[in-house]
């Protein structure tokens, strides 16, 4: 044991045992296990595996009934395996032995059976002969054996495609993609298809070289004429039509295999992060199956609540757009008039939600200094999407009726848009003064009525994925998060800047920009700024409630501990709320949704449990406090709501740690008693219904909140 390690054994060490007094065992020791997840304790000096080997060493894990009780023992020690060299083999088959749930729990968590060659799993699994493990080491292996016959297509393909440039395999993607089209365009933009080509550009980026990146006029020209010209003009080119066929079959068999090998890996994520997941090994059975279908109808749940709250938004901006009196007026060319007007209401619907629910300002800092205005980022984005369904999907589908070819309707398109003088090729690209040139007229304001340059650079920036950069970043940090083709669809290669015109058609335009900003651009500087409004704007609607609202209260420290900031306490007729906000991204897996709820919402339910004790304390003794929020109550305790609010929709209505989840766009909707703005646009009552029919009383809100009555009968 290093001396560090030893530093963390006994700090772990003595939160559990300052704990045990007054709390079970169980409890006792997961105090002590969200220090350890949250990376306590803190210093420079102390490393993850510091943490996890002092963590490892306590003697705590001996305690058979200490280990049963805790809730978070399996999660805490999933972290330690991790690491091949944190943890004795010792002490893992002593949990084997006494605490195997907790232990099959922390492998399937960490996904120590991925690692076949980690020294930790080859010893468990020599060291462990009972039935049991054994039936848990086999369905490991046929969830693993699943995965080989698709590995070893992808990496033939990857062989035989290795020598194609980046811009050459965007080539013949571009070409594949357009097939995901039926005739009435309604490809799915979050579906398994991106998540493919993803997986495929990303994989690629790890390979390329320098010389991917040196792209000049001259290399463009010949790399189209080789490689996307035969397949879109075969009667062009005949000597390379043999090369690009067999190109663009490795490239479907490599789609295709990963295609299968992401649905697997589903399958071991289920195994993972489910807790209603089992497993067995039957003939004939499959290995894993949910225990209930709770799991799968939350989902499904959470997914209808997203297409609610979509209405919502869109209501409220078609009414902020009809009160701009921006509906009285032609946007663009009279011709596209009606897709224009369409896509400022989606920018207003965008720009609403992310202001009052993200916390964005009216201009967004990007990392280089620079500045716009995010309506302008917003509207060039769907604009953008316009422009591409009018012009490239529509007519490719009109050409793909007609001639019943992939290739020869990509060709047509291609051909008319070289007789009129555009590019409409399977992929776009031009330099970066002739996209900026483009976007300049959708920046078109009070303040530059004839548009901005420097504006539609920044919103270039903003939308745009450095692949160069993107590529170093993967080889030198390969945890980092990357760019999803729809979070930043501009693509830079060399001076040139591309897009693909079925994902910029298709995206979601709101997800892009709020993952743009919160996931991928997440260390921003103006995230904190950012996180204050999100709690500002609660704060208000709250008070137009009549709530009286204390923001950033911080209770006396004691001995035992520091609660910290408290973000928002409430009080109305005697109802307290104490509310602990969260902001985050939109997530789109099971396993994304799995780490906010272990990590952030498990360390906000940690925070509100010390907040709330301290608070209690407060409302008896703080007299200025009281007085603050109109507080006279003498028993706080009977009083209190404790909630976390959520930017994040998919737990809502969930507990965490024992407090619910409540969802900032519920309470939004709530708040404003505007439960008939879920419904779409041509299906509004003209005689709303209320969700407080006597009046609103803060009791009637909670009782709202709490019940989840708001999705009631529409969810």
């Amino acid at each position: 044991m290093t001396e560090k390690g030893e530093r963390c054994r006994q700090h772990y060490q003595s939160v559990y045992e300052r704990n045990q007094p007054e709390l079970s065992k169980g409890r006792a020791l997961d105090e002590c296990l969200h220090h350890f997840l949250d990376q306590r304790p803190a210093g420079k000096n102390l490393s993850a595996i510091d943490r996890a080997r002092g963590l490892a060493s306590a003697l705590f894990w001996l305690d058979v009934d200490a280990v049963a009780q805790s809730e978070l023992a399996s999660l805490a020690l999933s972290r330690v395996l991790h690491f091949d060299n944190a943890v004795s083999v010792e002490l893992l088959l002593h949990l084997a032995s006494h605490n195997p749930e907790t232990l099959r729990w922390a492998i399937r968590y960490a996904k120590l059976f991925e690692r076949t060659q980690s020294p930790l799993w080859l010893e468990l699994r020599a060291g462990l002969a009972g039935d049991e493990w054994q039936v848990f080491f086999g369905v490991c292996d046929r969830l693993l054996d699943q995965l080989k016959p698709f590995d070893e297509l992808i990496t033939s393909a990857q062989r035989q495609l290795k020598h194609l440039s980046l811009l050459e395999l965007f080539s013949y993607l571009s070409v594949l993609a357009y097939q995901a089209f039926s005739e009435d365009g309604s490809n799915d933009p979050s579906g398994q298809q991106w998540k493919v080509y993803n997986r495929i550009i990303l994989n690629k980026l790890r390979a390329c070289s320098e010389e991917d990146f040196r792209l000049s006029e001259a290399r463009l020209g010949q790399s189209l004429k080789r490689h996307l010209s035969p397949i879109i003009f075969p009667e062009s080119s005949n000597s390379d039509v043999v090369a690009c066929r067999q190109n663009l079959e490795s490239l479907a068999v490599l789609i295709l295999a990963t295609q299968e090998r992401i649905d697997y890996e589903g399958s071991i994520d289920w195994f993972c992060f489910d807790n209603e997941c089992r497993y067995q090994l039957k003939p004939g059975e499959p290995v894993i199956y949910n225990q209930s279908e709770a799991g799968t109808e939350r989902w499904q749940r959470t997914g209808r609540k997203n297409d609610l709250l979509w209405h919502y938004w869109m209501n409220r901006a078609v009414q902020a757009f009809i009160d701009s009196g921006m509906a009285e007026q032609i946007i663009g060319s009279p011709e596209n008039h009606e897709l224009n007007q369409l896509a400022y209401i989606k920018a207003v619907r965008s720009k609403l939600q992310l202001q009052q629910i993200y916390g964005l300002a009216d201009r967004v800092l990007l990392n280089d200094g620079s500045q716009v205005q995010l309506h302008h980022v917003l509207l060039a984005s769907e604009l953008t999407s316009v422009f591409f369904q009018k012009e490239f999907i529509q007519p490719f589908q009109s050409h793909l009726r007609e001639s019943g070819v992939l290739a020869q309707a990509l060709g047509r398109l291609a051909m008319n848009g070289m007789l009129s003088g555009e590019n409409r090729f399977p992929m776009t690209w031009s330099e970066e003064p002739e996209k900026i040139r483009k976007i300049t007229g959708w920046t078109v304001c009070d303040e530059y009525p004839k548009g901005s340059a420097d504006s539609a650079k920044a919103i270039l920036t903003f939308w745009t994925s450095d692949l160069k950069v993107l590529s170093q970043q993967l080889k030198q940090q390969p945890r980092a998060p990357a760019p999803r083709l729809y979070e930043q669809p501009f693509y830079k290669i060399g001076r040139y800047s591309y897009q693909f015109p079925w994902v910029s058609a298709q995206q979601n335009n709101l997800t892009a920009a709020i993952n743009n900003l919160r996931r991928v651009n997440a260390r921003r500087a103006d995230m904190q700024a950012e996180t204050q409004r999100v709690e500002l704007a609660l704060a208000e609607s709250l008070r137009q409630r009549g709530f009286a609202v204390e923001m950033g209260y911080r209770p006396q420290a004691t001995e035992e501990d520091d609660a910290g900031e408290v973000d928002l306490i409430c009080h109305q007729d005697g109802v307290v709320l104490l509310l602990e906000v969260k902001s985050g991204y939109i997530r789109s897996s099971t396993h994304e949704v799995w780490l906010h709820r272990t990590n952030t919402l498990r360390k906000a339910a940690w925070q509100l449990r010390r907040k709330r004790v301290a608070v209690l304390s407060a409302l008896m003794n703080d007299q200025d406090l009281r007085a603050r929020l109109g507080y006279q109550g003498l028993e706080p305790e009977a009083d209190m709501r404790a909630w976390i609010v959520d930017t994040s929709i998919e737990l809502d209505g969930q507990t965490v740690d024992g407090f619910r989840v409540v969802s900032r766009e519920a309470l939004e909707v709530v708040l404003r008693d505007e439960q008939h703005l879920l419904m779409p646009l041509d299906q509004l009552d003209d005689d709303p219904s209320t969700l407080f029919p006597d009046e609103f009383t803060a009791d009637r809100f909670v009782e709202i909140a709490e019940s989840g009555e708001l999705w009631r009968d529409i969810c």
